[in-house]
């Protein structure tokens, strides 16, 4: 099913806990396409792109990648990218604080490319439940030619 490895990044240790968050983000993600996938199988069709203010290394990876799915990781990624999307919005709850929200969202974007927006971005593991975060992620639509 696949060549190689995961790339070492995606193990790196860091005391954020951003890594283990996209390890399990993903493999969340790919549950439904691919339910019998480890990490390594999930890692090896992933591609995480840090586009800082440049929005051409998304569009370029968008071109050669062709991705099914697109998950933006915060707010000011997903504004540089300036992708047409009409959203669907999904919720979490803070645990913390009373009455706090964060927004997320899920859509499609050209060529039925499913397209989202975390509420939260992994680093802030402490500011949502795990099982809220899972939520969201399976809640991702099917993407066009998937099964």
């Amino acid at each position: 099913m696949t060549v190689g490895e995961a790339h070492e990044g995606f193990f790196y240790p860091d005391p954020l806990g951003f890594w283990a968050e996209i390890r399990k983000w993903t493999v969340e993600l790919l549950l439904p396409h691919a339910p019998q996938w480890g990490v390594n199988e999930a890692l090896s069709v992933t591609t995480l792109v840090h586009q800082a203010d440049d929005a051409s290394r998304l569009h370029n990876a968008v071109e050669l990648c062709r991705p099914r799915t697109i998950l933006f990781l915060d707010e000011p990624s997903w504004e540089r990218a300036a992708m047409p999307v009409k959203q669907v919005p999904h919720y979490i709850h803070d645990p913390h604080r009373q009455g706090q929200v964060y927004e997320g969202f899920w859509g499609a974007g050209d060529n039925a490319v499913v397209v989202g927006k975390t509420p939260q971005h992994p680093t802030m593991h402490n500011l949502y439940r795990e099982e809220d975060m899972v939520a969201f992620l399976r809640s991702a639509p099917a993407s066009a030619g998937s099964s």
